[in-house]
């Protein structure tokens, strides 16, 4: 599994697809300014992330547990897609160390997501062992709230680095 995720996030054909996909975006919204198609890219891949994660925690919430980094692959490689497409609308190359920390970034969103949704799940089953209904809903709920808040706080911090120069220009900063 770890494998295939890293030839996902590491394969240059994933940037091509990443300038496609801006390119489409901008021909279907040719007035919209760089900042509001980079929300519209952060708010698409939000959705995807807190969509799975909803899928994934709900029927868990109803079992009582769930498999550990079972959609965290899903995550990484959307969030990847997310940041090398906000990286091509702001113009800005990534490097191969700026990609391994957007790949660690995603990796660190998903991962305490899932941790989190762990947590919800015994808290969950604890605090109504015999609502197996109530647990479904309110897992997938929260479940999809975590999910969708982990990929918004990447856009975010990813759409203001390229904003800003990038994360060489953050560690300048941080530098002087």
């Amino acid at each position: 599994m770890y494998a295939a995720i890293a030839r996902a996030v590491l394969d240059e054909t994933t940037t091509d697809r990443a300038v496609t996909e801006v390119e489409r975006l901008r021909r279907r919204h040719p007035k919209a300014s760089r900042d509001e198609l980079a929300q519209r890219l952060v708010r698409r891949a939000a959705l995807q992330c807190g969509a799975a994660a909803a899928l994934l925690t709900g029927p868990a919430a109803f079992f009582g547990s769930m498999p550990f980094g079972a959609d965290l692959a899903w995550q990484v490689v959307a969030l990847n897609r997310m940041v090398l497409s906000l990286a091509a609308l702001y113009g800005h190359p990534l490097s191969a160390g700026e990609r391994a920390a957007g790949v660690a970034a995603a990796a660190g969103a998903g991962l305490g997501s899932g941790v989190l949704r762990q947590g919800l799940i015994r808290v969950l089953r604890q605090a109504a062992p015999r609502r197996p209904g109530t647990r479904t809903i309110a897992g997938a709920v929260a479940g999809g709230v975590l999910g969708y808040g982990a990929a918004l706080a990447v856009g975010r911090f990813a759409r203001e680095q390229f904003r800003g120069g990038g994360l060489s220009a953050l560690a300048a900063r941080l530098r002087r």
